[in-house]
């Protein structure tokens, strides 16, 4: 019980730090509708006079795929305000190895409240959608069942990768370049704003052994009908990149519990 109380406690902790920041948190809503406005209009501008499809996609299938990507990116591709570098720079670490349930535990938990809290931006990813009249409908029911579980997977295979790049804090401790590169890499391999149906044969070879695409592309695939492989397929490779991250965070965490050192504090 005593560890179910602490992990809550974290959850907690993680829910409530969006909103105790409001301004960035409200701004980050501004941006995402932003965003979505602008991608609406170059994707149609991209189609304009094109009656037909691109690579099997539809202007009308286009445009919804960047409201979505963007949206359910918006909620599971954060990184934590508080991040373990941020942790390992200041000293704190000594503390949260002190406590009841270990790292790897006390961040993943606290990610799972800070996307918890960050769930209202899909009303306004949505929301802002609806009013550009560019959401379409599932494939059909099966699609969206198959679109929820896979959240779930990209969820997990999300929080796992950024997990992995603050154990990466213990070797280096400053990453804000390398977060920034990491940002652009993922946002871009992940197939967040372009389909990776339209990308070269090279370029999706790489996409595609690189959990990046685990993370926004395969769910999004499967709403729209065209998962990778077909559907069993899919989730599978999904569920496959949850256990490798896994056991790598956990081999990486091993290796990096004989490098602590504490400052600042």
């Amino acid at each position: 019980m005593t560890a179910i109380r602490a992990v809550y406690s974290q959850v907690r902790i993680g829910w409530r730090t969006p909103w105790a920041y409001r301004g960035p948190t409200l701004l980050t809503m501004m941006i995402l509708a932003a965003q979505i406005a602008l991608y609406t209009v170059v994707w149609r501008a991209i189609y304009r006079g094109h009656s037909g499809t691109v690579h099997g996609t539809s202007v009308d299938v286009a445009v919804a795929y960047v409201i979505l990507g963007l949206t359910v990116a918006s909620v599971l591709d954060l990184w934590p305000r508080q991040s373990i570098a941020s942790r390992v720079r200041e000293g704190l670490i000594g503390v949260d190895l002190l406590r009841p349930i270990g790292l790897l535990t006390q961040t993943l938990a606290t990610q799972v409240g800070n996307v918890a809290a960050n769930i209202p931006q899909t009303v306004i990813g949505l929301g802002m959608g609806f009013a550009l009249g560019g959401l379409v409908p599932a494939h059909g029911p099966g699609a969206a069942a198959a679109f929820v579980l896979s959240l779930v997977f990209a969820f997990a295979v999300s929080q796992l990768i950024t997990l992995l790049m603050g154990l990466s804090s213990f070797w280096t401790l400053e990453v804000g370049g390398t977060t920034m590169l990491f940002g652009v890499v993922r946002t871009f391999l992940s197939g967040t704003v372009i389909p990776l149906w339209f990308m070269p044969g090279w370029l999706r070879t790489i996409a595609d052994v690189l959990p990046f695409q685990a993370a926004t592309f395969t769910p999004l695939s499967i709403y729209f009908g065209r998962p990778t492989g077909g559907l069993l397929a899919a989730l599978g490779v999904q569920a496959g990149w949850v256990i490798v991250l896994f056991g790598l965070c956990s081999w990486v965490w091993s290796r990096a519990q004989r490098r602590v050192v504490i400052q600042g504090g």
